[in-house]
């Protein structure tokens, strides 16, 4: 919920407009077992709201054949750009989204995640992540598209 009544002032630093980024580079049978940000790197650099508060959208369309291995997307957040300090580090099981074992085809989905304590003002950086997870299957899964949206909080 918002604190705004009617008639209250915004600033430019209370709700800045979201970021988003997305690309439809097919990457076949990726075989890493932990998180890279692939090629291209899918990213946004956004400015904290004076909530503190963001949320972090990630999704994409992720495949496997029977008896893959699966695919997980995740958010990586930076301090300033791609060389910062890692604020939040890439978690499938905290807040990323993945393939199904044993899908058969693409499957399009997303997680939304409120990320809070950010310092108002503050430049951030933002991307999407991704790794196979090891779970007895092969190396035959894909990513057919990646994206991230950054939306302010109130």
């Amino acid at each position: 919920m918002s604190d705004y009544t009617a008639g209250t002032t915004l600033n430019a630093l209370d709700c800045p407009p979201a970021v988003s980024a997305s690309d439809a580079t097919q990457i076949n049978n990726p075989t890493n077992r932990s998180y890279i940000a692939g090629t291209p790197t899918v990213s946004v650099t956004f400015i904290a709201p004076t909530s503190g508060r963001v949320w972090i959208i990630v999704g994409g369309g992720v495949g496997n054949g029977s008896g893959s291995n699966r695919i997980f997307l995740a958010p990586e957040v930076r301090l300033n750009n791609s060389s910062g300090s890692v604020i939040v580090a890439p978690s499938a099981p905290a807040h990323g989204w993945g393939a199904f074992k044993g899908a058969n085809a693409f499957y399009y989905g997303s997680r939304r995640t409120m990320l809070t304590g950010l310092t108002p003002g503050q430049t951030y950086y933002a991307r999407v992540m991704y790794e196979c997870i090891n779970d007895g299957g092969t190396d035959n899964g894909d990513i057919a598209y990646r994206e991230i949206i950054v939306a302010p909080a109130t």
